[in-house]
């Protein structure tokens, strides 16, 4: 059961925090002349000290060396996974070779999905998927051999499972230790939103009687809505 302090109290995606922040710091940095004349307390110092948690809630939510671990990680698996296609191009060519000999359909043989799984990026599914492979190739060993299957592709498919594996599990380890260390400091990240819709609030009441417009952009909603039209590339995907 979550403790009170370490519940969310937004409504996003981690990942989607910080994005939405440096947008709302954009739009009360463009508009300090205006926010300083409602309040003194809305003052340079007080967007820079805004910045400074959004940097430091960045450093949690993507920190600069796991981030960087988990590119290596994930180039040296989607890698391991484009290494595929070439020998599993030759094994269909072999199955449409042996024909009635074998009777299965590249479907059938796992072929197919195997294809859609790397083209997917899924490394659970491409893992399962070729150990289905492998064990038809095993099962058809013979037939697949008279018509020219050799062992350079036999090893290559039989030996990929193995790095798959450690790669994928990798990739858990750091997501795994990230959302603990965003679990344990999510008191910080909500500090950051409350800081945020702080000023968004002061901005649409600055506005809303003489700029709807602008009043509008002070919006919580809206800001979460531009981010969304920009893919975010962090690993770290949690549901809202």
């Amino acid at each position: 059961m979550k403790s009170e302090k370490n519940s969310k109290k937004f409504d996003c995606k981690i990942e989607e925090l910080t994005v939405i922040c440096s947008y709302g710091l954009s739009l009360g940095r463009r508009d300090l002349a205006d926010f300083t004349a409602f309040s003194p307390m809305f003052n340079e110092e007080y967007f820079n000290g805004f910045e400074t948690m959004i940097n430091a809630a960045e450093d949690l939510v993507s920190p600069q060396t796991e981030t960087k671990e988990l590119k290596k990680i994930t180039k040296q698996l989607y890698e391991t996974l484009d290494g595929l296609a070439d020998p599993l191009n030759k094994l269909r060519g072999y199955l449409h070779l042996a024909g009635t000999s074998i009777g299965i359909s590249d479907k059938d043989f796992g072929i197919s999905l195997l294809t859609k799984k790397i083209h997917s990026r899924d490394a659970e599914g491409v893992r399962h998927n070729l150990m289905l492979v492998n064990t038809n190739i095993r099962t058809f060993m013979s037939e697949l051999k008279v018509v020219g299957l050799n062992d350079e592709i036999i090893n290559h498919l039989s030996t990929a499972v193995t790095p798959i594996t450690q790669y994928n599990l990798q990739q858990f380890e750091i997501f795994g230790k990230r959302r603990g260390i965003v679990y344990e400091n999510m008191g910080k990240l909500n500090e950051l939103y409350a800081q945020l819709m702080e000023f968004l609030k002061t901005g649409n009441i600055i506005y809303k009687g003489s700029n709807p417009i602008k009043a509008g952009e002070y919006s919580f909603i809206n800001l979460k809505k531009k981010v969304r039209t920009i893919p975010l590339t962090t690993p770290t995907s949690e549901t809202k």
